[in-house]
């Protein structure tokens, strides 16, 4: 006996009980199921005194208040304990979040953790004024970076600018980074890492936002927004040395996510 095919109405019927699961995923269950992932990176002559050093990457948070979410990454901070956390870019999209920002800071820092800070393409489109930012960001506790380096006991920090719009300085931010284990690199949008890297160092983990990882994806299909090269999410092999391109925490322009959770990433050195 030969199975029956649905009628249209059935179709049709089936079709939007489907789109109504998608659409509540999307946007009332994805956008607040933080993924928090552990990973180990191999760096060569990392100091037996840094061994186990971690370093969790908060990025595109795109806040507007503070929320469940931002519980969560905090609950998920003090659980796994890194010593360093790095905020990349399009944290905020307006000036009026500044107070918020400085509050979220407070949130995440604890005695011995160091909070660094760059900026994203979202804080230039918002007109978020960056000495305001820089002050927002001291008041929760964060250093503010862009185009320079510093020295955080052992690690060497190289922070740039937003390459979405034009502002990265690679060569700038890496000019002054010793030749000498571990390096970081700290940037937001990846298509910059695509970049000649001519005399710069290879940095041993260079950290990046801004795709969303795509936001909303479907099978085989990953929209990204411009600068973001050929980067949607992951560790990939630049000139620049190995990079981690998060999927970021936030949402843009709709407030959806599909396939696609926000995540906490946690990278952990170890030796080798």
């Amino acid at each position: 006996m030969s199975a029956r095919r649905p009628t249209r109405r059935q179709f049709l019927r089936g079709a939007a009980a489907v789109g109504s699961v998608m659409a509540v995923d999307g946007f009332a269950i994805e956008p607040r199921w933080l993924d928090v992932m552990v990973h180990r990176v191999a760096v060569p002559a990392l100091p037996a005194s840094m061994e186990g050093y971690r370093i969790a990457q908060v990025t595109d948070v795109h806040l507007s208040s503070l929320g469940m979410l931002h519980e969560s990454i905090a609950r998920a901070l003090d659980s796994l304990r890194p010593q360093l956390v790095a905020l990349t870019g399009d944290v905020i999209d307006s000036p009026a979040t500044l107070p918020t920002l400085s509050a979220l800071c407070r949130m995440f820092a604890r005695p011995g953790r160091t909070l660094v800070a760059t900026a994203g393409n979202w804080e230039h489109w918002g007109a978020v004024p960056l000495d305001a930012l820089d002050e927002a960001y001291r008041r929760g506790g964060a250093t503010f970076l862009g185009n320079e380096s510093r020295t955080l006991g052992g690690l060497y920090l190289a922070a740039t600018d937003d390459g979405c719009t034009d502002r990265a300085d690679l060569p700038r931010a890496l000019r002054d980074l010793p030749r000498e284990h571990p390096r970081v690199l700290l940037t937001h949008a990846p298509g910059v890492l695509d970049m000649p890297s001519g005399e710069a160092p290879v940095c041993d983990l260079t950290l990046a936002g801004h795709t969303h990882g795509g936001q909303v994806r479907v099978p085989f299909t990953a929209i990204t927004p411009p600068g973001s090269g050929r980067f949607v999410a992951g560790f990939y092999d630049t000139p620049y040395g190995r990079a981690y391109v998060s999927r970021g925490v936030g949402t843009s322009i709709l407030p959806v996510r599909f396939l696609n959770r926000p995540e906490l990433p946690v990278f952990e050195l170890v030796r080798g």
